[in-house]
């Protein structure tokens, strides 16, 4: 039977910035270390943080980076009514491993899976950082019915024929690559290039020190296992196996996040993705780099978003409780009964009318008016 299990003490939350012995207890707290026990009897280590009865996430972090990161969306993630849930991919953290020729990004998708109906979770918003976008994209594809709204990307990691500024590590050995050394060098550098600037944007970002956090992290993360760096750095740069998909087989709305400093990522690769993607939208951050996680304005327009795709499909669903098609004396080809979705009811008067009736209809207003327009101030970036 699956099952979830917890160990330490709860997360700490500080009114002042905190001491190192305090940011450490807080990693080491039970919502930064769980298990969750798959139906093969493989263990996968995972974090929640945010609000506890909020609207589920499933972030995806990047390179060999564990659960450990979402600490820094506590704050804002709690502000806008969000749970998050973090997976340390096989290997990495307390995570059983895998071996890399077996990995693909598509098994991410079934562990998420699994994991949501373990929890109950019958639909829930996805996220990803770098190379994390990948196991976004694969859950975009794979759970599509269950994705609430936008798929969203920071810094996305795209394949190699596109990242043209990382071309010259596929000529690299593949023994050295799976040497735990350049992993964890790897994993090391990422991290120095994650530490943006502080924002003033949004004074709901997680009051820690950048510094010792930081020092705290890389010491929890190498006491624990990072040979899963190495698979990811295999489906990365896809050595054993293409990525098993496409980025253009995704259907949903997809928005991109990419700043003008970023050294990993180029610029052709996110156009590319603008250009190819069936719905993309590109928001491009100014003296950005490849750290956006850190940014505390660029997670909270993302979170910002999440929250009103959230309002959107409950509002939905409630008006779908309300009326049939039959009710509004709509004709259909069809005799079994039908709810109807945002995109049937725009141009209909009678249920227009009939929304307006809605003693939920003021608070949603807007975001019936304009479904697809979710983030604020976007083009300010």
């Amino acid at each position: 039977m699956s099952r979830r299990m917890s160990e330490a003490t709860s997360v700490c939350s500080f009114d002042s910035i905190p001491t190192l012995a305090d940011v450490e207890a807080t990693l080491g707290s039970v919502d930064m270390n769980q298990r969750y026990e798959l139906y093969s009897g493989r263990l996968i280590s995972f974090a929640e943080v945010g609000h506890p009865c909020g609207h589920p996430v499933f972030c995806f972090l990047g390179l060999g980076c564990m659960r450990y990161y979402s600490i820094i969306l506590e704050d804002l993630a709690f502000k806008h009514q969000l749970r998050i849930y973090c997976i340390d991919r096989p290997g990495v953290g307390m995570s059983h491993t895998t071996e890399p020729e077996e990995w693909t990004p598509l098994r991410m998708a079934e562990i998420v899976e699994e994991m949501a109906n373990g929890f109950n979770i019958q639909r829930f918003s996805v996220m990803g950082h770098s190379c994390g976008a990948i196991y976004a994209m694969a859950c975009a594809l794979r759970l599509k019915p269950r994705i609430v709204g936008t798929v969203w990307l920071m810094s996305p990691w795209v394949h190699l024929t596109l990242a043209k500024r990382m071309k010259w590590i596929k000529h690299v050995p593949t023994t050295l690559l799976k040497s735990q050394s350049t992993a964890s060098l790897l994993y090391k550098s990422l991290s120095v290039a994650a530490k943006e600037p502080p924002s003033t944007s949004d004074p709901n970002i997680l009051n820690y020190d950048r510094e010792k956090l930081c020092k705290a992290m890389l010491e929890d993360n190498m006491a624990e296992s990072l040979e899963g760096a190495n698979n990811d750095l295999m489906v990365c740069l896809e050595l054993y196996h293409s990525f098993g998909f496409s980025y253009k087989d995704v259907k949903l709305p997809v928005h991109v996040f990419w700043g003008t400093k970023d050294a990993v990522i180029s610029r052709e690769a996110v156009d590319w993705m603008e250009q190819k993607l069936e719905q993309c939208t590109l928001s491009v951050i100014e003296g950005g780099t490849h750290g956006l996680l850190w940014r505390a304005d660029v997670v909270s327009q993302i979170f910002k978003g999440i929250s009103s795709s959230w309002k959107l499909a409950e509002f939905e669903r409630s008006l779908s409780q309300r009326w049939s098609i039959k009710q509004l004396g709509l004709s259909t080809t069809s005799n079994r009964h039908l709810s109807y979705r945002s995109s049937t009811y725009s141009g209909n008067g009678q249920i227009q009318q009939a929304i307006q009736t809605s003693n939920i209809y003021e608070s949603l207003h807007q975001a019936t008016l304009h479904p697809h327009q979710v983030l604020e101030d976007s083009e300010g970036f």
